[in-house]
């Protein structure tokens, strides 16, 4: 299964959050995601893939422009999905 880019923010923000706070976690998180797509690009660029490498920079520059400035309420709806994610599995 392929994750959007968004999706794999999520994961590693909820990778980072089991050791540290919010803050660090989604520093972390958005320089994992940076490096992630730097891999991505050049595996894309291998494979002559240039609509999807078109792609991988426009979900990033849309990720970028949301947490760009104030990103608390990213900060907020990352922590919050986390939250009920964990409620979610610990209810089943």
């Amino acid at each position: 299964m392929d994750e959007t880019l968004i999706q794999t923010f999520k994961r590693y923000y909820a990778d980072y959050r089991a050791a540290t706070d919010v803050d660090q976690s989604f520093a972390d998180a958005y320089q994992a995601l940076a490096y992630h797509v730097i891999e991505e690009t050049g595996q894309l660029a291998q494979e002559g893939n240039l609509d999807e490498i078109q792609n991988l920079v426009r979900e990033f520059n849309e990720i970028r422009l949301s947490v760009g400035g104030s990103n608390d309420s990213v900060k907020e709806r990352f922590e919050q999905e986390l939250v009920e994610h964990m409620l979610d599995r610990v209810s089943h």
